[in-house]
């Protein structure tokens, strides 16, 4: 069903406007997060597999299709949870589960090891918690990644944060499936940095 919605042929009409705007050049495919996705049929490679890639589709042309409905506007600098987000509070315990606890399991117990993964990306590094990073996840959408190492009194620990201009190009849902891609492509990034 899922699939069915967040097509190709249902979302390559919005998608293709953003060819030129909204932060990407004006090329066949658009590039973010080390993906390339083709305007001509839709199909993605992974940059830092060097392969092709379609699982991830229906989350991108969702996240992408509502990015396309909307108009640059410039970043506030003021950081907000993923639970200050509207309905936010609703979707807590999946964004947790998904994009929050696989960074505390895989940066959690070397958060530096958070600066190499980030590195592909042209993160900046932050002065967050243990170590922190900002990650263009799409070309005028920052996400801040915080990450506190496992001690001997607390276990590992991580979040997200986003600049408030976010609530202007995703709702709710697309900004956690965002996050879980970020998520998803840094843990990914340190598989090949450490092998």
């Amino acid at each position: 069903m899922y699939e069915e919605i967040w097509s190709w042929e249902k979302c390559k009409g919005r998608i293709r406007t953003l060819r030129g705007r909204m932060g990407f050049p004006d090329a066949s495919a658009l590039r973010f997060l080390k993906l390339n996705l083709s305007l001509e049929d839709g199909q993605i490679h992974d940059e830092l597999k060097d392969s092709l890639t379609s699982h991830i589709a229906p989350s991108l042309y969702c996240i992408l299709s509502g990015y396309a409905e909307t108009r640059p506007i410039p970043e506030t600098r003021q950081l907000i949870s993923f639970e200050q987000l509207s309905g936010g509070h609703a979707y807590h315990k999946a964004f947790t589960k998904r994009a929050i606890q696989p960074l505390e399991k895989v940066f959690g117990s070397n958060p530096s090891t958070l600066y190499e993964a980030s590195k592909p990306f042209k993160a900046e590094k932050m002065d967050y918690g243990d170590c922190s990073v900002k990650v263009y996840s799409l070309p005028l959408v920052p996400l801040i990644i915080v990450v506190w190492g496992a001690s001997s009194e607390f276990s590992a620990s991580a979040n997200i944060l986003f600049d408030s201009s976010i609530n202007n190009y995703l709702i709710t849902e697309q900004v956690a499936m965002l996050s879980e891609l970020t998520t998803s492509r840094l843990k990914l990034a340190y598989e090949i940095v450490k092998a």
